[in-house]
């Protein structure tokens, strides 16, 4: 099932602020939690906060699959009969990506909620590159539909960030395409693509609502663009996070009665009749699709991370980041 607009559309509030100065001075006080395994290209002026595998170490940890062999430590294999890892404190600069979906169905808003999923988006997406830029890492920031549209960066340093800021500030969801049927953006396509520019690597972090294409048995959101484009993003050279934002009324609808609905995606409108026993199938199969996003990303070795588009950044968002060993 497609997530449509209601119709006819009211007229939004004014949204608020973007970004507040006060939040962003906030913001200081986190960094990026990478993981262990990631490799750094090139070595940085501050020091890791976790151990990494290095020849001169300080501790152990078992071997995981695309370890490199040159840290292995043979001499506690004879001993153990097991194979570890030397871990040491390393120099790095990391990579951060953020890819932002900009298509059609990004600009859809509850009419009774203040923000937008875009202005959700766009905001997290300049909170998180302030923390990049904060930390010392180096930033990307690209925008993608049906291609990868033109980046932000590589740029380094907390004196980017206004720059950083007004680039996210000035992007815009494309317009719905009607005269083709060529779906409105290409996952598959923009994450292959991305891979293939940015060899050496980092982390990368993936800003949709993964509404790429439907699946034309069961009418729902298919599984299969992430899941391909995830194939050329894995460890240890990629640490992927991918934050699935929808809002409040496209996972739990609490409308009911008869709606003209049109689809963002496609510009289509069919008429449609909701009442409590069409909302639960609906809600079933939005889980269900949830959850299968989430068995994707576990078997390419990413993160997912579902985030309400309306949860206040500072009070929600942030917080539940910190709990998933984001931040």
């Amino acid at each position: 099932m497609r997530f449509f607009n209601r119709e006819p559309k009211p007229k939004p509030a004014a949204p608020p602020p973007l970004f507040d100065d006060a939040f962003l001075r906030r913001l200081e006080k986190l960094s990026y939690r990478s993981a262990p395994w990631l490799r750094g290209h090139m070595m940085g002026e501050r020091r890791s906060r976790n151990l990494r595998p290095a020849l001169d170490f300080s501790d152990h940890r078992s071997y995981t699959m695309g370890d490199d062999l040159r840290h292995v430590d043979w001499n506690a294999y004879s001993r153990h009969d097991e194979l570890f890892v030397k871990l040491g404190e390393a120099t790095q600069r990391l990579d951060l990506h953020l890819l932002l979906d900009r298509s059609p169905s990004m600009s859809w808003r509850d009419p009774l909620a203040t923000v937008s999923k875009w202005h959700g988006a766009r905001q997290l997406a300049g909170a998180l590159s302030y923390l990049g830029l904060a930390g010392g890492e180096r930033l990307y920031i690209t925008p993608f539909d049906q291609t990868l549209g033109e980046s932000f960066g590589p740029t380094q340093g907390k004196r980017q960030t206004i720059r950083a800021l007004q680039f996210i500030t000035d992007m815009e969801p494309v317009e719905v395409n009607d005269q083709t049927n060529r779906p409105a953006v290409d996952l598959t396509a923009s994450l292959t693509n991305y891979a293939r520019n940015h060899p050496n690597g980092g982390l990368l972090i993936l800003l949709s609502d993964l509404l790429d294409t439907v699946d034309p048995r069961s009418g729902e959101p298919a599984v299969e663009p992430l899941a391909e484009g995830l194939r050329y993003l894995t460890p240890p050279r990629w640490q992927v996070l991918v934050i699935h934002l929808l809002t409040a009324q496209e996972l739990t609808p609490t409308f009911e009665g008869d709606f003209d609905l049109r689809d963002l995606e496609t510009a289509e409108s069919l008429p449609f009749y909701f009442d409590e026993a069409t909302l639960a199938q609906y809600r079933l199969r939005v889980r269900r699709w949830c959850a299968e996003l989430q068995r994707v990303c576990a078997g390419r070795g990413a993160t997912y991370a579902q985030l309400v588009a309306e949860w206040p950044l500072e009070q929600k968002v942030l917080p539940y980041l910190r709990q998933r060993g984001v931040l």
